[in-house]
């Protein structure tokens, strides 16, 4: 069995779309809908943190309905409410840069049709 040195982090804890009784920590206007591993990694090295993704697991609570996997976050000095704030609003900037892509590139592909 592996110690844990650090803070579970799940995505369901960030996801807008879950309710608090499906396992979400933070305020639905901080969340944001559809948070991966991948994102949450990603906001953790934005945020230049320790972390550690383990992919094969599942959240118990909600287990068939979510995306798999959790990371480790070695964050000395922050309690775990502050941590998913600081991710929540670094996972909110990726999924806006996301969504700002895809409206670009579809903007770009009905200028090239009208063309």
């Amino acid at each position: 069995m592996r110690k844990k040195n650090g803070t579970i982090v799940w995505p369901v804890y960030l996801d807008s779309k879950l309710s608090r009784a499906q396992g979400r920590r933070i305020a639905s206007n901080l969340a944001a809908p559809d948070v991966t591993v991948d994102m949450l990694a990603e906001a953790a090295g934005a945020l230049s943190l320790e972390y550690e993704v383990l992919s094969d697991k599942r959240y118990p609570r909600v287990w068939h309905d979510t995306h798999p996997g959790y990371i480790v976050v070695r964050s000395p000095g922050h309690s775990k409410k502050r941590l998913l704030l600081m991710l929540a609003k670094q996972v909110r900037r990726i999924v806006a840069r996301r969504i700002a892509a895809e409206q670009q590139a579809s903007q770009k592909r009905r200028k090239k049709r009208r063309r």
